[in-house]
């Protein structure tokens, strides 16, 4: 008698136990169909595009005539401001030492060289250009602080950098170095025109 009790006690013990595993099971099956649902809503996707248009020019023939070597040190001062008022003692300079060679020349495709007579040509140089830098070495930046220069904002090297070599400053090697880039051309030029007859003469024209 006390055996079936104990049997009949049985069934709702089984029965919980179906229950709980039939439960475990569904909630098996819904973590997995959400965690696909959240998957699918949290996905990520990235498209790079790169456009470009090239255009065929011209090559230049470049006629390098003068290599000039150049060193210097660029500087920058910064200081700080509050309410556009500038801060005493937060003043900051940096300092950048720089060295490179740079080309000076013509584009050659624009040199013209028409007879003028029998004997006698002349040659058309173009405007002078700047060609490149070769070599360049721009040395770590060095700062000097006064107390309260940590307000003066950092000072931006690649700016400092293309300011060196900029447009500007390479029109001015042009100007300085006018009168030995005029000599060098017409060595250059002389020589590869008087290889085939020493006797023709040979008047310059230059752009400017």
């Amino acid at each position: 008698m006390t055996f079936l009790k104990a049997r009949v006690l049985l069934w709702p013990l089984l029965l919980v136990i179906v229950l709980v595993v039939a439960g475990m099971g569904a909630a098996f099956a819904f973590g997995g169909l959400n965690a696909l649902a959240l998957g699918s809503l949290f996905t990520s996707s990235s498209n790079e595009r790169d456009s470009q248009v090239i255009k065929f020019d011209t090559p230049m023939q470049e006629v390098a005539l003068l290599s000039l070597h150049i060193e210097g040190i660029a500087r920058d001062e910064g200081k700080g401001e509050i309410l556009g008022f500038a801060v005493p003692a937060s003043e900051k300079t940096t300092l950048i030492q720089y060295k490179f060679d740079a080309k000076l020349g013509i584009d050659g495709s624009q040199v013209k060289i028409e007879p003028t007579g029998p004997g006698s040509f002349r040659v058309a140089i173009p405007e002078f250009i700047s060609i490149g830098f070769d070599d360049p070495v721009f040395e770590d930046p060095i700062e000097t602080n006064n107390v309260l220069s940590w307000l003066a904002p950092p000072a931006a090297q690649n700016r400092m950098i293309n300011n060196i070599l900029s447009d500007e400053n390479k029109q001015e090697y042009i100007t300085q170095s006018e009168a030995a880039l005029k000599a060098q051309a017409q060595v250059f030029y002389s020589g590869i025109i008087k290889s085939v007859d020493p006797e023709i003469t040979i008047d310059f024209e230059f752009a400017g």
